[in-house]
């Protein structure tokens, strides 16, 4: 893999439309919305994908003429961006969960190795709770689902290759949405846990190249889920085996699985 630091060039900023997902969170997804609506970018839209309850906050925000509003009410967080990329009229797709607020220039940081032809992905760095510390920064991802941190200070570019893709989090990440289309998408097989990072692997497979931008900054409240109680812990590990099996079978075919499963289910407990 190589990897080269960059200085973006600044050029007309393309139209990016900012998807959430929101279920379960009606209470958290006017905050997340607040934040997305202060962003200093000049052509952006909002679309939200959500249950009724996401639905009827966005209506009580008074919201309801200010974004695309994709009602969508099943338990599968593939599905859904997909859902919300097919709304999207933007040349570029960000994502940001419901639970996360974005820093006020995390979108102009975000997309701008993609507005620059320099990668076709790019993702952030994620703070935690408190404000201050790191919940993510930068990662590579392997076809075992392993992964190991990069030393990032700048925005870097990475060439993918089939051994070794860049890691991208779900709550704060951005694609080429014609790029991210040709390759089909998310998997709707994977209804919770690695949905992205196998998208992340198949645009490495490809030999697509990935930027990191430690300036692309969000703070992920990492709240209650139907897969995890407010302190983090998971209500049931079996979602989270389903993908990580599927995730083995469909890019390390032959492997150890046995092995890697048994690893992630001592981390996760």
């Amino acid at each position: 893999m190589t990897a080269s630091a960059v200085n973006v060039v600044p050029i007309a900023a393309p139209a990016v439309s900012v998807i959430v997902v929101s279920r379960g969170r009606p209470e958290d997804l006017p905050l997340c919305l607040t934040a997305v609506g202060q962003l200093y970018y000049p052509a952006i839209e909002i679309v939200v994908v959500a249950d009724p309850a996401g639905v009827a906050a966005v209506t009580a925000m008074g919201w309801a003429d200010r974004v695309k509003i994709v009602p969508f009410d099943i338990p599968n967080i593939a599905t859904a961006r997909n859902r919300g990329i097919a709304a999207a009229a933007g040349r570029i797709v960000a994502f940001v969960d419901d639970d996360a607020v974005p820093e006020p220039a995390w979108l102009t940081h975000l997309v701008a190795p993609i507005a620059a032809g320099q990668a076709v992905a790019a993702g952030g760095f994620v703070r935690g709770r408190n404000g201050i510390s790191w919940q993510w920064t930068g990662r590579d991802v392997r076809p075992d689902g392993s992964s190991a941190p990069l030393d990032v200070q700048d925005t870097t570019v990475f060439a993918g290759t089939p051994e070794r893709g860049i890691k991208t989090e779900g709550t704060n990440m951005a694609f080429d949405r014609d790029t991210l289309v040709r390759i089909g998408g998310f998997d709707p097989a994977f209804a919770y846990y690695l949905d992205e990072t196998d998208v992340n692997m198949r645009l490495a497979q490809a030999g697509m190249a990935t930027a990191i931008v430690p300036l692309a900054q969000v703070h992920h409240g990492y709240r209650a889920s139907a897969t995890r109680r407010a302190d983090r812990v998971p209500r049931d590990l079996r979602p989270i085996g389903r993908s990580i099996a599927l995730y083995l079978r469909k890019h390390l075919p032959g492997g150890d699985h046995g092995a890697v499963l048994q690893a992630e289910q001592a981390v996760q407990r």
